[in-house]
């Protein structure tokens, strides 16, 4: 009889212990994302307006004078070019955008008669002169060289020697264009804070600026370090007193999208909801090649990186992705996602005089799909009366590769009843690197 007392009781603690443990369980994980999360829960409110944020549409090479077409390019309201060559500049300006130009990939790196820039600097100094005095009058962001830390193919010396490389340039673009002249980098090819802060205490001390900071975010598989990179850089380099003799304005995160992500709305979206997050000042679009055997490269077939089909211009995913981005961005409202991986950018108001709200879902390692729930709150700041009717419309961005995509694929429009001014909507099985555009009006 003692025996199975003993039993019993040793079977009600260890109930209890398990129990114990499933709350503990249950709280943390109520707290944050897991993997395989089956639903995401999104939180828009129209009546509280995004500030401090700035388009980050921008695209790196893509055109040439004359194509892809302007009816392409207009739609996606870039605000920076990032090119090598100079005969597309009036087109840049037309579009809206600054204009970035890499004076490297002007030099021609190891495949320069004269060598790298450090093998022979009078070359370089008179090289950096010319182009500066054939460009004079130009709004030109100066970027001295891209990716200095990536010794195949861009540079073969040490990080020394492009210091000492971007001095050079520096001083020659004071010399012939004064003061007002933009000059900035380093470009680097990934975030590192080391690799920043001795470039920047080598231009301190050798009385250098750099009016703009940047290097590139490329790996898809850490889109959420995005904005943590931006606002430890904006903390340590920008606001920070160290360095304010080298009179930093803006941080440009001037490639963005790997080669895995850059025809993914999902992904791209990502990118995009981080660099806001982070109050990035702009950013552009990489261009990597083509799939299947037979690559070719998306910087210089004019398809704006890959967004339109060669030849014929057509849209991709890419492009749609890019498109409905910059129609919001003017008006965007403050939204949330208890899912890092789902991220959804919304808008008062878009050309079609309606609200809308972008959905995109990332990450490699989580689930193929995944349920999103949306909170629309506070739906009288877009005229809705409460206790009315609003037409909802959802459509879906497929991840279609390199496929042209005629337009976004319409899944549902319906008119809705709402109460007090808050609307629940239920999107079942957003797929993995999908895109969802949910437009809300009267």
């Amino acid at each position: 009889m003692q025996k199975k007392l003993l039993i019993k009781n040793s079977q009600k603690k260890l109930q209890l212990l398990l129990a114990l443990t499933t709350a503990i369980l249950i709280v943390y994980l109520w707290q944050f994302p897991i993997f395989g999360q089956s639903q995401s829960n999104v939180i828009v409110d129209f009546a509280a307006p995004q500030t401090n944020t700035n388009s980050v549409s921008g695209i790196l090479h893509g055109i040439d004078p004359k194509n892809p077409p302007d009816s392409k390019i207009e739609p996606l309201q870039p605000k920076l070019w990032r090119a090598g060559r100079v005969d597309t500049y009036d087109r840049v300006v037309k579009a809206g955008a600054e204009f970035q130009l890499i004076v490297s990939d002007l030099w021609g790196y190891g495949t320069n008669p004269k060598g790298w820039p450090y093998q022979n600097y009078p070359a370089w100094e008179d090289f950096v002169r010319q182009l500066a005095r054939q460009n004079k009058g130009k709004k030109i962001l100066w970027d001295i060289w891209n990716e200095p830390d990536w010794s195949n193919p861009f540079w073969a010396g040490t990080r020394e020697q492009f210091f000492e490389t971007y001095k050079r340039a520096y001083q020659v673009l004071r010399q012939e264009l004064g003061p007002e002249a933009i000059i900035g980098g380093p470009s680097i090819a990934i975030y590192s804070k080391e690799y920043l802060t001795a470039f920047l205490n080598y231009c301190k001390a050798n009385n250098l600026e750099v009016n703009f900071l940047s290097w590139h975010e490329l790996n898809d598989n850490i889109i959420l370090f995005v904005d943590d990179h931006l606002i430890e850089a904006r903390r340590n380099f920008l606001q920070s007193p160290t360095y304010k003799s080298l009179k930093i304005k803006k941080i440009y995160v001037n490639e963005i999208i790997g080669e895995a992500g850059q025809y993914r709305p999902g992904d791209i979206l990502g990118y995009f909801y981080y660099l806001e997050r982070g109050q990035a000042d702009g950013a552009c679009r990489a261009c990597w090649g083509s799939l299947g055997a037979n690559k070719v490269s998306n910087c210089f077939n004019n398809t704006l990186a890959g967004m339109v089909t060669p030849d014929t211009f057509q849209p991709r995913a890419a492009w749609w992705a890019y498109k409905v981005y910059a129609d919001g961005a003017r008006s965007r409202v403050q939204s949330q996602s208890d899912t890092e991986r789902v991220v959804a950018l919304a808008s008062k108001s878009t050309p079609s005089g309606k609200a809308q709200v972008l959905l995109g879902y990332f990450d490699r390692n989580y689930a193929d799909s995944i349920n999103v729930s949306i909170t629309l709150r506070n739906l009288q700041q877009l005229g809705i009366a409460p206790n009315s009717k609003v037409n909802i419309k959802l459509e879906k961005i497929p991840d279609n590769q390199e496929k042209a995509v005629e337009k976004p694929v319409i899944v549902k429009e319906e008119n809705v009843s709402i109460g007090s001014g808050t609307l629940r909507y239920f999107i079942p099985k957003v797929a993995l690197h999908e895109a969802y555009i949910l437009t809300i009006g009267k």
